[in-house]
């Protein structure tokens, strides 16, 4: 091989080598642009998104993933509205309140619980804090809030004082709407800071010992 055969084969080689850096330079260059076109791929997995929200929202659930029933719920007690009440539940469904000891049967019983609840509780008020459902069942984390402003019994007229507790719900479902409900909360909590007797044993606040 003479000296000029050799010396155009060594530049073909070096081209070769110089387009397959550049080739592979953009390729990596393009990976790493942000805005570049989504591939096939990365729709695929867009539609995927999409498609997992849509199912979400079928399944009953919206707000952060609280199940619609619990919205519809928390509306009506903040309405004080007794048939928005009424109809989230079946026919024979029951309102258990346990710290009340009160079990209302019934749509009508339902709404003459919120109606009774509108009586003695001004401005009743439910915050959901969260919620998660299990099939038929929810789980319902919220806080009560509301006024004495209504006679509880002739020995104690209304005090006109606030009140907020904590408070815990489980709806049984059938189909879409309660068949049972239960409400769980201190009702001695909510006595003292209503200005009520809490019964037998009232706690006052420790002294400041510093």
């Amino acid at each position: 091989m003479n000296a000029a055969t050799r010396h155009i084969r060594t530049s073909v080689i070096t081209t070769l080598a110089v387009t397959a850096a550049a080739a592979t330079l953009t390729a990596c260059s393009g990976q790493n642009d942000p805005g570049r076109q989504a591939t096939p791929a990365s729709a695929g997995a867009a539609q995927t998104a999409g498609g997992g929200k849509a199912q979400a929202e079928a399944s009953g659930r919206h707000d952060a993933g609280i199940p619609r029933v619990v919205t519809a719920w928390a509306e009506a007690w903040n309405s004080s509205n007794p048939q928005k009440m009424a109809a989230l539940f079946t026919k024979d469904g029951v309102y258990q309140d346990n710290a009340f000891q009160g079990t209302m049967r019934g749509t009508k019983g339902v709404a003459d619980w919120v109606t009774m609840t509108a009586q003695t509780i001004g401005d009743a008020h439910v915050e959901i804090v969260d919620a998660f459902r299990d099939g038929d069942r929810i789980a319902v984390r919220w806080k009560f809030s509301g006024t004495e402003s209504g006679d509880f019994t002739k020995e104690y007229p209304a005090t006109g004082k606030s009140f907020t507790v904590p408070a815990v719900t489980i709806m049984d479902l059938k189909g879409d709407k309660i068949q049972h409900l239960t409400d769980t909360y201190n009702l001695a909590d909510l006595l003292r800071q209503s200005g009520l007797p809490a019964g037998a044993w009232n706690p006052t606040a420790p002294e400041n010992t510093e």
